[in-house]
């Protein structure tokens, strides 16, 4: 059976409301959706087979209503082994905070009740488990760049003086959210820092940046650069002011 198969069979469930009876409460209890397989894996399916969030989304919704349904023989075994990944991931992500302390947030303690409950999950946890492989691929990119260099120092005025010199082209990161859809250009420093550069999706800014990173090193002649967090990660980068800025390409 085909992950198309599922949705099909799973949107076209007719539910009978005639025997239902339903009633107006002031707490509004919670909705679980039973799978025979990790949901996760399957939302791995459909995005390899082009598929948007909203479809995936609703595919899920009604698939957790109708668990008789066989959704695992839609979903191939690297769909499995990938989803397991990024279970053990954010699993060792949320225990690496417990261990220092740090603040875990709402978001975190459902994500950390998807990890622990595979096949029953909360249905307002659904939009986090379709969101999880987008912001699994965007930390590892981010990890990766960040990766054996130097945070910024942040200072007071949360700025630097002018800074001028040579920087290197290490790598872009989609950066999509709900009300985001950004890419990030980062580039090294001789310091070893990473200066970023952000920009609207589908922008002009994109096609000259896209065009810019490919000769690979520049020369940036700023009067202000900018100390930013990396959200999520004790880490800072530069960013200059797009005012009064020269970018010159390095022979």
């Amino acid at each position: 059976m085909t992950w198309q198969t599922v949705a099909t069979a799973a949107t076209s469930t007719i539910f009978n409301t005639d025997n239902l009876c339903c009633e107006i409460a002031l707490d509004t209890p919670k909705v679980y959706l039973d799978f025979n397989t990790p949901p996760l894996a399957l939302v791995l399916a459909m995005i390899d087979a082009g598929k948007d969030s909203t479809q995936i989304y609703s595919t899920l919704s009604s698939l957790g209503k109708s668990p008789h349904i066989k959704a695992e023989t839609a979903v191939e075994v690297r769909h499995q082994a990938q989803a397991a990944e990024i279970y053990n991931y954010f699993a060792k992500k949320h225990t690496m905070r417990r261990i220092k302390d740090e603040f875990i947030s709402e978001y975190m303690l459902a994500l950390d009740d998807l990890i622990d409950n595979k096949k029953r999950i909360n249905e307002e946890s659904l939009k986090i488990l379709v969101s999880l492989p987008r912001i699994y691929e965007q930390n590892r990119a981010l990890e990766r760049v960040m990766k054996g260099r130097n945070s910024a120092k942040q200072v007071d005025s949360m700025s630097f003086a002018a800074w001028r010199g040579e920087v290197e082209f290490v790598e872009r990161v989609h950066y999509k959210s709900k009300h985001i859809n950004e890419y990030h250009y980062y580039f090294s420093t001789p310091n070893n820092y990473l200066m970023r550069v952000v920009v609207k999706a589908n922008s002009y800014g994109q096609t000259a940046w896209t065009a810019l990173a490919l000769l690979g090193k520049l020369h940036i002649d700023a009067e202000v650069v900018y100390t930013y967090n990396v959200k999520g990660y004790d880490f800072n980068v530069l960013q200059f002011s797009p005012t009064h800025t020269s970018i010159t390409p390095v022979n």
